[in-house]
């Protein structure tokens, strides 16, 4: 019995020692690290990624400069819409309300600012007449109407800003508002705009 034990608690103790051996050198393998191949082939893989980066960047630049040049070759189109026309309404003022009995209407001046890189002959407005009170958020909408704005060929709506007169009329009976500018306020959006 004794030399049974004495055999099984050497190889146990032997087992372990080959098992490390076999580790130690497999991740060696793994990592590269024992005959230099892999740290140089990351290397390689980094720096063909990195020109792969460089050659696609210049590519795009050059596609992105015929775009322009052909942005700039072409005509303008024939409408624009308000999202795309860079024209913004930036003030809005309430110059009067006239009260006719049966029909109010507010008169509004609006200034509108061409930061867009079109040239208008054309422009629509909508402006939206609200009573309110001073001194109050609330209000409620009475009325509203599109104004259409044309320019002479000599004195084109290029940049900078231009200034617009609209007057919205409604029913007099639909506020109780009084007929003062105090008592209204207006808002205003272009809706179209023709370039030339």
């Amino acid at each position: 019995m004794t030399p049974s034990l004495r055999r099984r608690r050497l190889l146990a103790a032997a087992v372990p020692g080959l098992l490390a051996g076999c580790l130690v050198e497999s991740s060696a393998e793994t990592d590269g690290s024992g005959d230099g191949t892999g740290a140089s082939a990351d290397d390689a893989s980094d720096s063909g990624s990195e020109a792969g980066g460089d050659g696609d960047r210049e590519s795009v630049s050059g596609d992105d400069g015929s775009a322009a040049e052909q942005a700039d070759d072409e005509d303008p189109p024939e409408e624009v819409g308000p999202d795309g026309s860079g024209l913004v309404v930036t003030d809005v003022d309430v110059l009067g309300v006239t009260d006719g009995g049966y029909e109010t209407t507010v008169r509004a001046r609006l200034t509108v600012e061409n930061a867009g890189r079109f040239t208008y002959g054309t422009v629509e407005l909508r402006a939206d007449a609200y009573a309110t009170r001073p001194g109050s958020d609330e209000r409620e909408a009475v009325g509203y109407e599109y104004s259409t704005e044309r320019f002479l060929s000599n004195d084109r709506f290029a940049e900078g800003t231009e200034r617009f007169a609209v007057e919205i009329s409604f029913r007099s009976r639909a506020t109780n508002a009084r007929p003062d500018p105090n008592w209204y306020e207006v808002d205003a959006a272009v809706r179209r705009a023709e370039p030339v």
